[in-house]
């Protein structure tokens, strides 16, 4: 099962939209998924296979530990679907292998 978080400052704003946007990406998909919206503050990357995030708080969350989905347009839908398919196609070869 693949594991996102949703992240903005205080864990109820946009990060609560993010996860009902990827929900429905994700559903469409097919894909069995886990997403959890979260506050920077008590967010621990490495516990994600992603995070989808604003630019903003994307600059304070450790790339190394997860792969971060910034989004400077918090309603581009399209892009989001994008670079979750993506994070899904990285994620089903590193269990592959």
């Amino acid at each position: 099962m693949l594991k996102i978080a949703t992240v903005c400052g205080a864990g109820v704003g946009s990060s609560m939209m993010l996860k009902v946007f990827a929900e429905q990406i994700l559903e469409h998909e097919g894909v069995d998924a886990d997403v959890t919206a979260s506050d920077i503050s008590s967010l621990d990357p490495a516990a994600y296979d992603a995070i989808i995030t604003a630019s903003a708080f994307a600059d304070l969350i450790d790339s190394k530990a997860t792969r971060i989905i910034r989004m400077d347009n918090m309603l581009d839908k399209t892009y989001l679907r994008e670079q979750l398919i993506h994070v899904i196609s990285e994620t089903a070869g590193r269990n592959e292998g």
